[in-house]
């Protein structure tokens, strides 16, 4: 029992960094997918953010890490500034319930708090170990899900429902976590001698998290993994590279086996569904061909009531609508909503770079840009030249939160936050 104790107090902060990134398609099977705590958001937030504030105990407080000197600092004078905004509450007219921002807060501030004291071996190898564990251990939880749900239709979005029913659940959770497992593979195997798993479970890590990508069918995550497999090649490619990789996999006979063995799988098991998987690449194209339309067209109000995607077109009418506040504002020589904003959480447009200028000005819009862009740099920069594989996995974890930045959810989000935070804390290029 000792033994366990100290391991996990050993371990016990890159385990935490592990269940945030990769762990939580996994506590949602346990919530929904088994029914312990069907559709309770509060089962979820204590499994996913538990880990932080075990973290905290038993720690020397006199001494830690520096974190990035500039960047982590604005990030909480940023929370700052929203909490100011959220104290005074001017204009809100969306519903704001003051109990569930205060929680938002406390979770925020424990997630930055723990950050703080966590060293730098919190993104060491250990970190991607337990992310490929958790991955792997999310993919087979949803591929079995799914499998097992006999209201589940070939072609429909894969997604563990808190009541059984067709259609309801959020694909996003696992195809974010899909995401960080693909990354945490890639990392796996570039840093194969230190990181000491061998070939096959990461290989295996990044089959299952492309199977949960085309079950989900979220245009976002394949976004992102697309731009990651095109960043990793441009700051990783090199001939010299290609060869030892080459050298690496087909150097080994189990490694062929089980490539021909998946390739050869994959190719029949599609000809022997032809006629359940046509519809599914249909719908696929379908999908992004009106994500298109709803962005693109030049006669809006005609794709909003006939055509397109229902998110995007949704989308499309808040960001219309925040510009047209901001003029009539100014029109109206109300500068002060102008330079300030219409206040806190205003409007819920699900672009949350958008929505700084609309609820809190162009101080608020120029501010976040600032650090926002500071973190691009700083993932950039640690892609190039990375410190560690667990600072680099970091820095392409940085995709998803940049792509999502302009097209899904709110600024003020635990998860979103969160995650920035980490970012911060140990990126310091």
């Amino acid at each position: 029992m000792r033994f366990l104790i100290n391991t996990f107090l050993k371990y016990r902060d890159p385990f935490a960094l592990a269940v945030f990134f990769a762990g939580v398609p996994f506590i949602y099977f346990l919530r929904d997918g088994l029914k312990l705590a069907p559709n309770s958001m509060i089962f979820s937030i204590a499994l996913i953010f538990l880990p932080f504030a075990l973290t905290i105990p038993f720690k020397n407080f006199r001494f830690f890490d520096t974190p990035n000197k500039v960047t982590f600092p604005l990030m909480w004078w940023f929370l700052l500034f929203l909490f100011s905004y959220f104290y005074l509450k001017d204009r809100t007219l969306m519903t704001v319930s003051f109990i569930v921002e205060i929680q938002y807060y406390i979770i925020i501030i424990l997630v930055g708090f723990s950050a703080l004291f966590m060293r730098k071996e919190a993104v060491s190898e250990k970190l991607i170990i337990l992310a490929l564990i958790f991955s792997l251990v999310s993919a087979v939880a949803l591929i079995y899900y799914v499998t097992k749900n006999p209201l589940y239709v070939l072609g429909q979005r894969a997604s563990f429902t808190s009541e059984g029913e067709s259609g309801a659940g959020n694909p996003h959770i696992n195809s974010k976590g899909a995401f960080f497992g693909i990354i945490a593979a890639v990392m796996a195997l570039k840093y194969y001698k230190t990181v000491k798993l061998g070939l096959i479970l990461p290989v295996i890590v990044i089959v299952l998290s492309l199977v949960v990508l085309f079950l989900t069918q979220t245009v976002l995550a394949f976004l992102c993994t697309f731009v990651f497999v095109c960043l990793f090649l441009t700051f990783n490619l090199s001939f010299n590279n290609l060869v030892s990789t080459f050298r690496l996999f087909f150097s080994k006979w189990y490694v062929v086996l089980l490539i021909i063995t998946g390739v050869s799988t994959f190719i029949y098991k599609i000809n022997q569904n032809r006629e359940f998987l046509d519809p599914v690449f249909n719908y696929a194209t379908k999908r992004i061909e009106n994500i298109q339309k709803s962005v693109f067209e030049k006669e809006k109000k005609t794709v909003i009531t006939e055509t397109g995607d229902d998110s995007a077109n949704t989308r499309v009418l808040h960001v219309t609508g925040s510009f047209e506040r901001l003029v009539d504002a100014f029109n109206d020589g109300d500068y002060h909503y102008v330079l300030f904003g219409q206040g806190y959480k205003y409007m819920y447009l699900d672009v949350p770079h958008l929505e700084m200028l609309d609820s809190f000005g162009i101080v608020g819009f120029i501010l976040f840009s600032i650090l926002f862009f500071r973190m691009v740099v700083m993932a950039l920069r640690e892609m190039r030249n990375p410190e560690s594989a667990g600072t680099e996995f970091l820095a392409y974890v940085f995709i998803y939160l940049f792509f999502a930045n302009f097209i899904a959810g709110q600024m003020l989000d635990y998860t979103r936050f969160s995650s920035l935070f980490i970012i911060c804390r140990f990126l310091k290029k």
